[in-house]
């Protein structure tokens, strides 16, 4: 069956419109790319940074934020469930979280073993005001693999009242991931981007997330140690199965 010669030429308009669109999407594609080396979409790589005392330190740019994402990677000698129990008991973050000075749990909100919501306050230094946070808080565990992953991200509504003397932080991530060396010991890799607001923010955010990921991998490294958690990260264990 032959087309008729007019719809043979409507045919062929389309299929040379469709091309241009496509050059035309493709060449705009290549001008991003020109423009922003990687991609529009792409990820700066980490960058390396200190690398002392068993930890080492590092950075990258992503796209949409002006604050920096640190991470920071430390094997200790101790099991995955014994770290699992440190991450679990919230309270005694003030032990061992950098410039913690208050974690609890909001008992109001209904919540799950692997997802629930936690209040942090944080010091921090003279002349800016306290911070405090409300995290979100999501657990992925994958015994089999010897994984546990915690991702946190702040909560923008004032599920707890805002203190007079705080800034409310309300743009926050944060990452842990355990690793299962061998039955004894753990890789943690701790990730964190952070807008601390107010004045300077993209400078005080910047240092203290650094700050705070050295040192609380550094610091749990010696609350690990306490026999308490072999206790718990047992009963944690005993619980998932």
């Amino acid at each position: 069956m032959k087309l008729p010669v007019d719809r043979i030429f409507l045919q062929i308009n389309e299929i040379n419109l469709q091309m241009t669109r496509t050059v035309n999407l493709l060449i705009l594609i290549l001008s991003l790319q020109a423009a922003h080396p990687g991609g529009p979409f792409a990820q700066e790589r980490w960058k390396s940074g200190r690398n002392d005392n068993g930890v080492a330190m590092y950075s990258r740019k992503i796209a949409g934020h002006e604050e920096t994402v640190f991470k920071g990677i430390t094997d200790i000698n101790q099991p995955i469930e014994v770290i699992g129990a440190v991450l679990a008991d919230i309270p005694a973050y003030t032990a061992w979280f950098f410039k913690c000075l208050q974690a609890r749990k909001i008992p109001q909100i209904s919540s799950s073993a692997y997802n629930f919501m936690i209040y942090i306050s944080l010091d921090t230094p003279w002349p800016l005001w306290l911070r405090d946070i409300i995290y979100d808080v999501k657990i992925k565990i994958d015994m089999a693999s010897g994984k546990v992953e915690v991702r946190s991200k702040a909560v923008p509504e004032p599920v707890v009242p805002i203190r007079k003397d705080h800034v409310r932080i309300t743009d926050s991530e944060l990452y842990w991931g355990l690793e299962r060396i061998d039955t004894h010991q753990t890789r943690i890799i701790f990730k964190m981007r952070t807008d601390a607001g107010g004045a300077m923010s993209g400078y005080w955010s910047d240092l203290g997330c650094r700050s705070m990921i050295y040192h609380s991998l550094l610091n749990l490294h010696k609350i690990a140690a306490d026999p308490k958690y072999k206790a718990l990260g047992r009963k944690l264990v005993q619980d998932y199965k």
